[in-house]
């Protein structure tokens, strides 16, 4: 009867339909606005942000003319030696002297005139056939603005167009305190190099992770940008650089600048 009483009292009273009904609490909607926000922003950006593109590799910095590795043409005992690391020598100019086994002493002279960055003899030293005597840069006396050349992987060298700015690491000044040195794409090799062209544009230098670990590389010369306000002679992210002169013969990353994309479209890439 209780059950009964009270569902005929039900029945009396009016419906509260002008009763307002919470959906969601104020707290709930600033959720919900937020998460909006946070998501059209991200589509935002996924279709109008921009992401750099970049292609990195090792190389040296040197004269634009390269090195030579000027090799012993006899098998003997190195009677004497004659050049000197840092020293200039003139093409033709005798390097060491080379006494074979039947006592006939030979001249080991330079092909070109340049500078002097290795000696691989010493006297006393006996030596074969094709033992690197020493590696010169070729340069005229006083020497020629530097370059970077760097050797690309020829899958990303396709890419690359003169013209294109590079930034460059160089190992005789870290990036940390001194910032990147400037440069400019000058040119790109059409074909992929030999080990022995790399050898012959590098001096030898070379090493797996400059050749592209067994991969043929495409040579990418690269201008240096000149800065008279700079110790170094040359621009650089930072205000000064380092307070030397940029030695030749240093290993260099560079990091060349090909655009932008938007991020989207690497959903589209593979």
């Amino acid at each position: 009867m209780n059950f009964r009483f009270k569902a005929l009292a039900q029945l009396r009273e009016p419906d509260e339909l002008d009763a307002p009904v919470v959906l969601a609490s104020p707290r709930g909607w600033l959720v919900i606005a937020s998460l909006t926000l946070v998501t059209a922003a991200a589509v935002g950006w996924a279709l109008f942000g921009r992401l750099p593109q970049t292609v990195s590799a090792t190389g040296l910095i040197t004269r634009p003319e390269g090195t030579v590795q000027v090799q012993s043409l006899y098998t003997g005992m190195v009677d004497a030696v004659h050049a000197g690391i840092g020293g200039y020598v003139r093409a033709g100019q005798e390097l060491a002297d080379i006494r074979d086994a039947g006592g006939a002493s030979h001249e080991i002279v330079s092909p070109f005139a340049g500078q002097v960055t290795s000696v691989g003899v010493a006297v006393g030293q006996v030596i074969s056939t094709g033992s690197a005597v020493a590696t010169v840069e070729r340069s005229a006396v006083g020497g020629s603005q530097l370059v970077a050349l760097l050797l690309v992987p020829s899958s990303q060298a396709a890419q690359i167009v003169p013209g294109e700015g590079v930034g460059l690491s160089v190992a005789s000044a870290p990036s940390a305190a001194f910032g990147l040195l400037r440069g400019r794409v000058v040119s790109v090799s059409q074909f992929p190099l030999t080990s022995a062209e790399v050898n012959a544009v590098l001096g030898g230098t070379t090493t797996a992770a400059m050749s592209g670990a067994g991969v043929a590389p495409r040579l990418v010369t690269v201008s240096l940008q000149k800065d008279s306000r700079t110790a170094s002679g040359y621009a650089w992210t930072t205000a000064a650089g380092p307070p030397q002169a940029l030695p030749a013969q240093t290993t260099a990353t560079g990091t060349v600048t090909l655009g932008s994309q938007a991020p989207i479209s690497l959903l589209f890439s593979n």
